[in-house]
């Protein structure tokens, strides 16, 4: 017997079609699951981009983030002696300074004086501070009355926790600023003082380092 060729109908046509569709359907699932995990990869790339940059920028003073102990490095998110809160490390020094060597001293640490950017870390700093004032990354000694962030961010009004009274520009010589902690009569709050003056302790503040 001869090949006899199946006549071509409607309802193949449209089994065809119904397969072709679901093929379609599968392939452009499997591609928006491709492209969901390329953008998960992609989203790890730039974490781990960011933590060895970070890891890199520490690694001056890396040595102080992981000490070697019995033969063994111990890696820690702060340095000996920097207090955690978050993502970021603080340093309450403990010897008066002025506002630049401060700043230098906080620098070499692959810091900075620190930027206070809500109430809560108002209030962090202000029970480490008790009742010495402290330097922070904060001042208006290029144009008169405009504070500016040591980033040079300007102060936002609703994130200032300025005490009563200040900043008061006392002599017209106080251009850098200050934090007092809540103690005793004190109800803490920043108030503005020479920068040159070496009586005020100073706040360092630097990222921790992803663990």
């Amino acid at each position: 017997m001869g090949y006899v060729e199946e006549p071509i109908t409607a309802n193949n046509s449209t089994l065809d079609k119904d397969q072709l569709q679901r093929d379609y359907d599968s392939l452009n699932t499997h591609k928006d699951q491709l492209q969901r995990d390329y953008d998960s990869l992609i989203t790890q790339k730039d974490q781990l981009q960011r933590d060895v940059d970070a890891v890199v920028v520490k690694f001056p003073i890396l040595d102080q983030y992981c000490p070697l102990r019995s033969q063994k490095r111990e890696c820690k998110p702060c340095p000996e002696g920097w207090e955690q809160r978050n993502s970021k490390c603080y340093y309450f020094s403990t010897v008066g300074k002025s506002w630049q060597d401060s700043r230098s001293d906080c620098l070499k640490q692959v810091a900075d004086l620190v930027i206070i950017e809500s109430k809560e870390e108002q209030d962090f700093i202000s029970k480490h501070t008790g009742g010495y004032g402290y330097w922070i990354g904060l001042s208006d000694s290029e144009t008169e009355g405009t504070w500016l962030w040591v980033d040079g961010i300007p102060l936002q009004k609703d994130k200032a926790f300025w005490r009563t009274g200040q900043p008061d520009d006392y002599y017209g010589s106080q251009d850098c600023a200050a934090t007092l902690g809540v103690w005793g009569q004190w109800s803490g709050g920043w108030f503005d003082a020479p920068c040159h003056v070496p009586l005020r302790r100073s706040v360092c503040k630097t990222d921790a380092l992803p663990l």
